[in-house]
């Protein structure tokens, strides 16, 4: 008595696992990259956790995710006038603390651009205070990656009440 499988049936089923098999694999690999966030999202989550922590006042997040070295630049249009006002993020740490005016940044688009350890995030906002709109503008911030993961070394933003106001009327 011989028992076996014919030639033909061996070699069709041989070829269906062989197909579940890269299937599966390709499927895994899917799940597996949408699982890991990628570089833009978490550049992304910083800038969130920004304004988060500005509407928090929580100054332990915003040392967590910029460099203290680091600066913040605005610039906007008064008078005729154009005032550029820079100050580093360490010294402007009291100014986000005040109970009295509760920053509200709302992020409403942002590109991110990544080379290597740098990266830059355009994001157009506006801001409120204490629930009263303020203003709008873009913040540019730049990012390295540390060794702690990226953080933001600057930001540049513009500050553009008289735009807003059209815009919102």
């Amino acid at each position: 008595l011989q028992i076996g499988v014919p030639a033909k049936m061996y070699s069709n089923d041989h070829h269906m696992k062989q197909i579940l098999f890269i299937f599966t694999f390709l499927y895994s690999l899917q799940l597996y990259g949408q699982s890991i966030p990628s570089e833009e999202k978490l550049i992304l989550q910083k800038v969130n956790q920004f304004f988060e922590a500005l509407e928090r006042q929580d100054t332990l997040l915003l040392k967590s995710i910029v460099v203290l070295d680091g600066q913040t630049t605005s610039i906007r249009t008064q008078n005729d006038s154009l005032l550029i006002r820079t100050a580093l993020f360490k010294d402007r740490m009291k100014s986000f603390v005040n109970p009295q005016a509760v920053i509200y940044e709302k992020m409403l688009s942002a590109e991110v651009k990544i080379h290597g350890r740098i990266a830059m995030a355009w994001v157009p906002y506006t801001l409120s205070i204490n629930q009263n709109f303020n203003h709008c503008g873009i913040d540019v911030f730049t990012f390295f990656k540390t060794q702690e993961g990226w953080k933001i070394v600057s930001l540049d933003y513009s500050v553009e009440p008289s735009v807003c106001m059209e815009k919102n009327k």
